[in-house]
């Protein structure tokens, strides 16, 4: 049983680890965009109010998807207390460390535990 739910924990975190990077990529793109607005605006010597609405919509955009963010990582905590709660409690990968992700340089000294 205990090796079941283990296997079905890391099938959740798989998945789990695919919306956290899922939701920072579309953070990053969306704020990418915020930035390239008004440069472009800029570059076409164009007045202060073309665009205007797009950008507005766009900074509106990048805040639901902070607050989506904010949402995710409340659920990485709870989902961390579920398996706390029936007994896995020894494994963990931490913060900074994904299955199948190599460790960046001042991460090499962590490991995960089993």
């Amino acid at each position: 049983m205990r090796a079941q739910r283990q296997a079905i924990a890391q099938r959740v975190a798989k998945h789990l680890f695919a919306a956290e990077e899922a939701v920072d990529l579309a953070v990053a793109r969306i704020a990418e965009l915020n930035a390239a607005l008004p440069l472009a605006r800029l570059d076409a010597s164009l007045a202060a109010a073309v665009g205007q609405d797009a950008l507005i919509q766009s900074a509106n955009a990048l805040m639901l998807l902070t607050e989506t963010r904010g949402r995710i990582v409340a659920a990485h905590a709870s989902l961390k207390q579920a398996g706390d709660d029936i007994g896995l409690t020894e494994l963990s990968y931490g913060d900074l460390i994904k299955p199948g992700r190599p460790l960046r340089e001042a991460d090499s000294r962590l490991r995960a535990a089993t």
